[in-house]
């Protein structure tokens, strides 16, 4: 596979950087959080070579790199603070930074949706993304039990069903358990909201992560010493599902096509923000 680059974020921001670090010995930091303006777009395909996998279609690609332009815009709306912003940059993905971007598809995503992001109402808003949803993608408000999160509707994605990963086992010894541990509840699309844990109540999402489960969405067995926890799908499971994606992208749906099946609340617009600039 080519690697075309030799860079990722932490490169990337330290050639940048090193003309406002020398202004910060000067002048202190301060002064290089108000000169620094660079195009977010450079950022942009080592955002999403960690985000998305380079075995995906080019319209799968194109759609995540909708979202990540959307998420990274909504952040720099919200903080002037260019190392916060890098730190943020980098959680919630999968994999871990990388000194070069393994394939040009990446850039070639960036460029082909160059400046389009997502908005509703005219607002940016999260856009959250997954690998494997169980099926349906799930309603905001339901999980965030916020009516702010109702644009993000719950979806058919059924063609998860057919990924080899849509279901996986963890096996956890009872000794790391609670003595009782059931679950409570769950949302409309399955996934287990909270679970009661002896004379404790857990948020569902918190103790999958915490598990190390692949999805909230499972089911407990006990299994001699160990409990059994069967999963489906990867990832919270809102919002863009990439495996679904992935699928109606091989039967012809544009990256534009595909941001509407899985934001039927949201609309498509054209951004020009640089890092800091509002």
């Amino acid at each position: 596979m080519k690697r075309k680059r030799v860079f990722n974020l932490s490169s990337i921001g330290l050639v940048l950087l090193l003309p406002y670090v020398l202004v910060g010995m000067v002048n202190g930091s301060e002064r290089i959080l108000m000169n620094y303006r660079p195009d977010m777009e450079m950022y942009l395909a080592a955002i999403l070579s960690c985000q998305i996998s380079s075995g995906y279609e080019l319209q799968t690609i194109e759609a995540q790199a909708v979202i990540a332009r959307s998420n990274l815009t909504r952040k720099l709306e919200e903080k002037e603070n260019i190392t916060e912003f890098l730190r943020e940059t980098g959680m919630g993905i999968k994999s871990q930074w990388k000194w070069w971007i393994e394939n040009e598809i990446y850039e070639k995503a960036v460029e082909n949706t160059k400046g389009k992001i997502i908005l509703v109402d005219g607002d940016l808003k999260l856009v959250p993304y997954h690998e494997i949803s169980a099926g349906v993608t799930r309603d905001g408000q339901d999980v965030f039990g916020n009516s702010e999160y109702k644009y993000l509707k719950s979806v058919d994605s059924s063609a998860d069903k057919n990924s080899p990963d849509y279901f996986s086992s963890t096996y956890i010894s009872k000794s790391q358990l609670p003595d009782e541990l059931k679950i409570k509840e769950r949302d409309s699309a399955g996934y287990v909201l909270s679970l009661e844990a002896d004379d404790k109540i857990l948020e569902g999402e918190a103790f999958a992560l915490g598990m190390g489960l692949a999805s909230s969405d499972f089911s407990i067995q006990k299994t001699g010493k160990k409990v059994r926890f069967l999963c489906r799908g990867k990832g919270h499971g809102l919002g863009f599902s990439q495996y679904g994606g992935n699928e109606l992208a091989k039967n012809g749906s544009s990256w534009k096509e595909i941001l509407e099946e899985y934001f039927p609340e949201m609309d498509i617009s054209t951004c020009n923000l640089t890092v800091g600039e509002k």
